[in-house]
């Protein structure tokens, strides 16, 4: 009964170490695919967002330029004279620029583009009131809405970003401690059984990945904001879920 039970062993071994290593590289790979997709979206957003400061036509541009540069939390301003929004306006939709152009005076006001850093995204109210007391600024526009979901996309992406990076940790520390209890000559012993249940764990992740692809992978047709994570992420799963099950053997085995 004993040897029965010694040779079903292993064998019951390399399923958890399967199962234990699909859990996990299913929740990793769910991990880096939202980072991936929420930066994808911050980015867009961030491309997106500008604060618009409409300028009299009476003061000079660019003292007022330079008054708004010394505003706190501004990291980028220019100029976008009349001109340039009309050609701009030509270029994206030719139906409103002749509709402009039919007024017969250039109906469109010089203004400045501004870019702001994370802080004062935060705080759009305080900034369009100093805004609007420098002289020559008549009125300051920008989408609100937009500028929150920029600040909870970043605080997405960098909490997926430590939560990745505490998940990488404490892999880390589990080779770390294996080699420890079992000793470095030790843990590279019984490579043929070690290597079993290294491929078990890294089938478990390759599993995982194909899964998580096909799952999510019809997002790709619904959505035209599609991003998956870079391959080197899955080849470091597919690693560290072998190294995962090298360890539970050595730990079994001592």
């Amino acid at each position: 009964m004993e040897q029965e039970f010694e040779k079903k062993s292993p064998k019951k071994g390399y399923r958890i170490i399967f199962l234990t290593s699909l859990l996990f590289a299913v929740l990793f790979e769910c991990l880096i695919f939202m980072r991936s997709q929420i930066m994808k979206i911050e980015k867009l957003l961030r491309e997106d967002f500008r604060v618009v400061l409409v300028l009299s036509s009476s003061d000079k541009k660019e003292a007022v330029l330079e008054k708004v540069y010394a505003l706190k939390g501004v990291k980028k301003a220019e100029i976008i004279t009349s001109s340039q929004t009309l050609d701009r306006i030509k270029q994206e939709d030719k139906e409103l620029y002749y509709s402009l152009s039919a007024v017969g005076r250039n109906p469109v006001p010089d203004i400045i583009e501004a870019d702001l850093e994370d802080a004062a995204l935060g705080n759009l109210e305080t900034f369009a009131e100093e805004a609007m007391k420098i002289k020559g600024v008549e009125d300051v526009k920008y989408k609100l809405l937009e500028a929150y979901a920029i600040i909870h996309f970043s605080f997405y992406s960098n909490f997926l970003s430590v939560i990745i990076s505490l998940t990488l940790l404490i892999s880390a520390l589990i080779v770390f401690t294996g080699i420890a209890h079992a000793g470095f000559t030790g843990f590279f012993s019984s490579l043929r059984n070690s290597m079993k249940w290294f491929s078990s764990g890294l089938l478990g992740a390759v599993c995982a990945v194909c899964f998580v692809y096909l799952v999510i992978y019809p997002v790709k047709y619904l959505s035209p904001v599609w991003a998956w994570p870079a391959y080197w992420w899955h080849f470091l799963l597919a690693a560290m879920c072998g190294l995962f099950g090298w360890v539970l053997y050595q730990w079994k085995k001592s």
